[in-house]
């Protein structure tokens, strides 16, 4: 699932996908501005179909909407590419008084689609459809049970091709991210094999090789334009699921069909960059289970994050806190999470049991800003000054595998004033 393809052969439908913008009806939104860059990425790529899986707008206001289209327009001019979108929970965002139906019908008119759950668009013989959820936040289970007739209707229609289905949530226990919040649509997914599920909401970063799931059908998340998350998992330096420097993290999907597999290309906005193009994300076609890129398989491929030979730990001490030093991984895949682990030594020569703290990398961020070596703020509460401690960083990669260690023993200062608390990190 790795191997680009020839430059000459060219893709029945070049899609940008896009989602969780978050914007504001304004050109010096920040969002919005990330927005153009986002749209001047995918005119140079030469693409025929947006797909926008939703939080286009941090609130159903009609001038944002009305600044989206705009911005399309003055980029591809009478070639408008076609629109496919959904909404999501912050497009549904009202002030008090204004009901959710509301709401709805605002996001749903500013997107240009009919109002309802579910839209199916017909696009060079695909069927893309755009299903939505009944309260802002969940599925109903009425509105399910119509997906999974549409679906049905669909596999007889079009003749072994892929059916895409967009949604602002992931379904459940498929994509890094997703959460059990949303098994009704999977348990409605599973049975419905070509369908492509395309996903938004978590902003988990695309450098994620779980980004893509197959199982029962595929399944692939899109990141965001606006800053990126990694929720769900413990990280010390992530602050309710942000990412520190989380606004570097723009991120959005190309994807390529062609007959026989597609293609997905990650890009990094900001660097105008393609995330690991030589690991491009390719579905072959027609799908069969035996063949899929499922988590277990994929994971078999990859290689532990490796420290360089000589490579050392060294420590800072500033504002109550001491700082691990060290220089990124050298050999193997990059370090989603670097697992820190923290031993007080006994006065017998022993060592008490580890404490563990994981902490994101920084993978995520502007090439320009990815500096030679991490720097992670220790936690201050709980250690002690005159005391030897056993520190050693282990880095992780997506799928969990993990690195020789860097190790080194520190005796903290002697009267040093360790805060009590949890240090807060930069979430700009």
């Amino acid at each position: 699932m790795s191997y680009p393809c020839p430059a000459s052969e060219k893709p029945v439908i070049k899609a940008g996908i896009i989602g969780d913008i978050q914007g504001l009806p304004s050109r010096n939104n920040l969002y919005m501005r990330n927005l153009g860059l986002a749209l001047d990425l995918l005119r140079e790529r030469q693409i025929d179909t947006i797909l926008n899986l939703g939080d286009l707008a941090e609130s159903a206001v009609p001038e944002t909407y009305r600044l989206y289209w705009e911005m399309i327009e003055e980029r591809f001019g009478k070639n408008t590419p076609d629109h496919v979108a959904c909404e999501g929970n912050h497009d549904c965002n009202r002030p008090r008084g204004v009901s959710f139906a509301d709401a709805f019908a605002n996001a749903c008119r500013g997107l240009r689609r009919p109002p309802g759950e579910m839209l199916c668009v017909n696009l060079r013989g695909y069927d893309f459809f755009a299903f939505s959820s009944a309260d802002g936040q969940n599925y109903s289970d009425a509105g399910l049970e119509r997906l999974d007739a549409a679906l049905k209707e669909s596999e007889l229609r079009t003749a072994g091709k892929p059916i895409f289905l967009l949604t602002h949530y992931p379904p459940a226990e498929t994509v890094a991210g997703s959460s059990g919040n949303w098994r009704n649509l999977r348990l409605v997914l599973n049975r419905h094999p070509r369908v492509i599920s395309l996903s938004g909401h978590t902003h988990y970063p695309l450098e994620d090789e779980r980004g893509i799931w197959q199982g029962e059908f595929t399944a692939v998340t899109c990141s965001t334009l606006a800053y990126g998350c990694l929720g769900g998992t413990p990280a010390f330096n992530v602050v309710n699921g942000i990412l520190p420097f989380a606004r570097e993290c723009v991120q959005m999907l190309i994807m390529e069909v062609y007959g026989d597999r597609i293609e997905f290309r990650r890009y990094h906005v900001l660097d105008k960059r393609e995330i690991a193009p030589e690991r491009r994300w390719i579905v072959n076609l027609p799908f069969r289970r035996e063949d899929s890129v499922d988590a277990a398989r994929r994971s078999e491929t990859r290689r532990a994050p490796e420290f360089a030979d000589d490579a050392r730990l060294m420590t800072r001490y500033d504002y109550g806190y001491i700082f691990v030093i060290f220089p990124r991984p050298v050999k193997g895949d990059f370090a989603l999470l670097y697992r820190v682990e923290i031993a007080e030594k006994r006065e017998d020569g022993s060592f008490a049991d580890p404490v563990t703290i994981p902490y994101a990398g920084d993978f995520y961020r502007r090439e320009k800003n990815q500096t030679d070596f991490i720097q992670l703020k220790l936690p201050g509460k709980g250690m002690k000054h005159s005391t030897w401690y056993r520190i050693r960083v282990y880095p992780v990669e997506s799928f969990g595998k993990c690195g020789k260690p860097l190790e080194l023993m520190e005796y903290t200062w002697p009267g040093y004033s360790f805060r009590d608390g949890t240090p807060l990190y930069p979430q700009e």
